[in-house]
């Protein structure tokens, strides 16, 4: 199965004490797929679960921005290969799993 992807998520829901975990989701399509498809994929199929921003899909709003196998990438933009590991953004404040608060981020 060479166009299948082995993706790893860090998960955490601050709310829950001791909840930080990595998961690993195999067998995931990903040929032609950008890093969003896949989430989208592991959401829908998978584990409905999963936090992650994705509102536009496009590339305009950032809203999808984060660590992409260790650099910042946007998941709308980004594609998709056969290893992934996936993280939230470093150095903002963690809403859950791939989700980080952007409201001290200052605008134009």
């Amino acid at each position: 199965m060479a166009d299948v992807a082995v993706v790893t998520i860090l998960r955490c829901d601050p709310s829950v004490e001791g909840d930080a975990r990595l998961e690993t989701y195999r067998d995931i399509p990903y040929k032609g797929r950008s890093v969003l498809d896949v989430l989208n994929y592991i959401y829908e199929e998978l584990d409905p679960t999963l936090a992650f921003r994705g509102p536009c899909a496009a590339n305009c709003c950032k809203g999808c921005v984060m660590m992409i196998n260790g650099k910042p990438g946007l998941a709308c933009e980004k594609r998709a290969v056969a290893e992934m590991n996936l993280e939230p953004l470093r150095k903002f404040k963690l809403i859950k799993d791939l989700v980080v608060d952007f409201s001290s981020v200052k605008s134009g």
